[in-house]
């Protein structure tokens, strides 16, 4: 397993911080999600065999919330 700490912003309220967990629990090889929307952070844990950290960006990106390049 590996672990994606990402910064995401246009969360607003537990209700944004479920959606992007649902959507990235459906993705196989997606293990564990939290997020929080005061945090502006999403940590998800991940077969990295099974799915790229990629996938789970523009899975939060189709959500509407975005997710900076870091420098």
């Amino acid at each position: 397993m590996e672990t994606l700490d990402l910064t995401v912003t246009g969360m607003s309220c537990g209700n944004c911080e479920n959606a992007v967990k649902k959507t990235l629990m459906k993705i196989p090889g997606v293990e564990t999600v939290s997020a929080s929307h005061i945090e502006n952070r999403v940590v998800a844990s991940y077969d990295p065999g099974r799915v790229a950290p990629e996938a789970m960006k523009r899975a939060i990106e189709s959500l509407g919330y975005t997710v900076p390049a870091r420098p």
